[in-house]
């Protein structure tokens, strides 16, 4: 059985207009090239009588990069006929996005176009799972500018649930024959940022159960709120935590827009084929709410999403970096700079993913002492992911007493937590900030939610905990573990073994990560995206490098006679990155960042850094691919990580991460009587988010000859 799809001019839905359709309609996007006259009865009826999902589109030139950008609707109904007079009727009288394609298909009749989607298997479950997972790709699609709707809709278990990916495929690939600009091959969709941060992933049942416990509290706090600010005073903070890969960024794109559009930004503005969830009954006025990430490259992915589903009309609106949002609720200096020490009005709720990320002392474009300090003075309810495992720089650490009263002590590490805790909100305690730092303390009222369960990494638990063996450090590290994979009913694996392998040099790894990337025509569910990472053991600078020909800032090592790898180029060596280099004994590389961008106005400008093609040649870190995934991460580890004496150890004397290393006298005393350094923690949570980045591999090369020796007998052996 297989999907049938039209397309015709919107506006236009007798009878006679579908059966015009279906019959001019390519083979390529409907079920078959004719249909027959003993077939159109029951084609038809599958489109008119069935419920369908249908896409609304118009598109308009870009006059600089030329290409074709769209303004979609998705929606599915059970009579498209009379859902499109009311979407041209009482839509178009309450909402803009229907007043124009209202006003459009009134001037052209061709202005407008739709795509009906049908199939046998159709019911009221699988179409919504299908308008889900539409509106999921058509997000994170580059030429849709703009995509109307106020829902997500993913679905549990349901009688023909277990057909919906082959059916959902079916349709996607008819679409992307009909028009590959609009519908892009699956898998230029599912390695894209915007795929990945979009609201539109389906919640495990973990997640699902922290987003309704975070929406019950929030509604609470609401209610008790309303018209009595007396009775929740203290500004109300829920920290949701987890290791890295466990599912918080999803969780918190998909709570962020369950808000906008229900008690938020959007207000009520819901068609008939929209149904209004929970908080819209219960919390009828509109509410300010906006999300912070303390990464540029995060913000930027965030900043396109809301654009593109219309919860911002233009950029860092309700998307923004902390230090954005500080300055809009301060009073501001001569200079128009906001001061921290003076906010001025409030915020209604405030998400901040990526908390750990947040700075505890000043900064060039910050001046104030703690930046989650000045939010929660500036906001009625903050929910802030964090992890404190993926602090990276000394300015964004605590105080051990204040990291251990937000966290509540013993459990401030996630794996301390009991399984009946998972996905739960914990009762809300008192607590105190703001006097470590020398700023007036503040009460706050701070509550729990912790994940657990791994998305990321694509293994069984056995290599997830070798992993995590590895990066905790102080230890021996055993046998690579083989990945168990569960077999499907047939027989048939249900996914690729994760894949962890140990190469002899960089040039080796580098090689082998390009050709994971020639592989991705393979499909989404191949290898996809990969790139190749290092700890920030080499010098960088935003400046100009004078010692190398280009002026950049390189990943480089050379190898001796003996086979050995050592730090930077050889002594007689002033050549530098050479495109195409094909000498086994030297490798360099350019930073992130360094390469020219061949397309800097045209569609690049809106990806990642791991996103853009160029980017194979260059070796990325921790500031560009912190809170992304790779499908495969080969991670070059600098001397700063080494093995001595039967267990890894962290140097920090090894990295050229100033942001790591320097000292804080604040914290000097704090730290002075602890095992473990705080700029040893950052060492090791950069490890940590490095080899965290691959979802189907890791691919390793240490330069730390001991290290290295120790990875390769982890490796043959457990061959």
């Amino acid at each position: 059985m297989k999907p049938i799809i039209v397309k015709l001019p919107y506006g236009r839905y007798g009878k006679a207009d579908f059966e015009k359709a279906l019959n001019e309609t390519k083979g390529g996007i409907s079920a078959r090239k004719l249909v027959k006259d003993s077939e159109l009865e029951n084609t038809m009826l599958y489109l008119l009588a069935y419920p369908t999902v249908y896409i609304v589109c118009s598109e308009t030139r870009n006059r600089y990069s030329a290409k074709n950008e769209y303004t979609a609707y998705v929606g599915e109904t059970n009579n498209i006929r009379q859902r499109t007079k009311e979407h041209l009727s009482a839509d178009a009288r309450k909402r803009d996005d229907w007043r124009f394609v209202f006003e459009s298909v009134s001037k052209n009749a061709d202005a407008v176009q739709q795509y009906v989607i049908s199939h046998p298997m159709f019911n009221k479950s699988l179409t919504l799972d299908v308008e889900n997972r539409l509106m999921h790709y058509m997000s994170s699609t580059e030429s849709v500018k703009k995509l109307n709707n106020r829902r997500t809709n993913a679905q549990g278990a349901y009688y023909t649930s277990n057909h919906f990916d082959e059916i959902f495929s079916k349709i996607w690939l008819r679409l992307h024959r009909s028009d590959p600009e609009l519908f892009p091959a699956e898998e230029i969709i599912r390695d894209s940022a915007l795929f990945k941060a979009s609201p539109f992933h389906k919640l495990s049942e973990q997640q699902m159960d922290a987003e309704e416990a975070i929406l019950e509290r929030l509604n609470l706090i609401l209610e008790l709120g309303k018209g009595n600010t007396h009775v929740v005073s203290n500004p109300q903070l829920i920290f949701v935590q987890g290791a890295a890969g466990t599912g918080k960024t999803v969780l918190l794109s998909h709570l962020f827009y369950r808000i906008a559009t229900e008690i938020g930004i959007q207000g009520n503005t819901y068609s008939e084929d929209e149904e209004q969830q929970a908080l819209s009954h219960t919390y009828t006025d509109d509410l300010s709410a906006y999300i912070l990430v303390n990464h540029k490259e995060q913000v930027h992915v965030y900043n396109q999403i809301a654009l593109k589903l219309g919860l911002q009309k233009k950029p860092n609106e309700v998307v923004m970096l902390p230090s954005q949002f500080i300055n809009r609720f301060s009073e501001t200096n001569g200079h128009g700079r906001g001061l921290p020490d003076k906010p001025k009005g409030k915020a209604d709720i405030v998400l901040i993913d990526e908390a750990h990320l947040l700075t505890t002392q000043g900064t060039q474009g910050y001046s104030g002492k703690n930046q989650l300090y000045d939010i929660l003075k500036r906001a009625r309810i903050v929910i802030a992911v964090f992890d404190p495992d993926q602090i990276l720089q000394s300015r964004q650490q605590w105080h051990r007493a204040v990291l251990q009263r937000l966290l509540l002590d013993t459990k401030a590490s996630n794996d301390k937590a009991s399984n009946d805790d998972i996905g739960k909100i914990s009762k809300p305690d008192t607590v105190s900030l703001g006097e470590e730092d020398g700023l007036s303390t503040i009460s706050i009222d701070v509550s729990h939610i912790r994940l657990a369960q791994q998305f990321r990494i694509d293994a069984s638990d056995e290599v997830v905990q070798w992993i995590d063996h590895f990066v905790a450090g102080g230890q021996d590290l055993g046998p690579i573990p083989r990945d168990r994979v569960p077999h499907s009913s047939n027989g048939e694996l249900c996914r690729q073994p994760y894949e962890i392998k140990v190469f002899d040099s960089p040039i080796e790894l580098f090689n082998a990560i390009v050709e994971k990337t020639r592989e991705s025509a393979g499909g989404w569910n191949g290898v996809g995206l990969s790139r190749v990472l290092a700890t920030y053991d080499w010098r960088y600078s935003t400046s100009s490098n004078d010692g190398d020909p280009n002026g950049f800032w390189n990943v480089a090592m050379h190898c001796d006679d003996s086979g050995h790898w050592h730090m930077g180029l050889a002594d007689n060596d002033k050549e530098g990155y050479i495109p195409g280099d094909t000498n086994p004994h030297r490798f360099c590389k350019p930073w992130n960042y360094q390469l020219t961008d061949p397309s800097p106005k045209g569609i690049d400008k809106n990806l990642s850094w791991a996103e853009k093609d160029y980017t194979i040649n260059e070796i990325g870190s921790t500031f560009t691919i912190q809170g992304f995934d790779l499908n495969f991460a080969g991670v070059i580890i600098g001397p700063s990580v080494q093995y001595r004496n039967g267990k890894t150890v962290f140097n920090p004397q090894e990295s050229h991460n100033y942001l790591a290393t320097n000292k804080r006298k604040d914290l000097e005393e704090d730290y002075s009587k602890q095992k473990e350094h705080y700029s040893m923690q950052n060492i090791r949570h950069e490890l940590n988010v490095l080899l965290k980045r691959g979802v189907h591999g890791l691919y390793l090369f240490a330069v730390d000859e001991e290290l290295q020796q120790r990875l390769k007998e982890c490796y043959t052996s457990a061959r």
